[in-house]
């Protein structure tokens, strides 16, 4: 398992609508189907990642992988954990 530095997009609802927030991590990317994969974002987590329900991985200028969250799972080790259907 090696970690990757990407640019992680992502969208939560709140109260007063959506927020959009982007943040540099590190984070393991690994296919589940072919219309899903799982991805480990390794700590430190941005403490709101977890409430996403859309997630933009930019692993390169030409490699993206959108989806929409459907499960999500803090880890014992501060890593955070999260299913994502394209």
């Amino acid at each position: 398992m090696t970690a990757t530095p990407v640019r992680l997009n992502f969208l939560y609802d709140t109260l007063f609508g959506p927020i959009a927030k982007s943040v540099d991590c590190e984070l393991v990317v690994t296919p589940i189907t072919p219309g899903a994969f799982q991805v480990l974002v390794i700590s430190p987590v941005p403490d709101d990642l977890h409430r996403a329900h859309t997630l933009n991985v930019t692993l390169s200028s030409q490699h993206h992988l959108i989806g929409d969250v459907v499960h999500t799972r803090k880890l014992g080790n501060g890593d955070l954990e999260l299913q994502i259907d394209v």
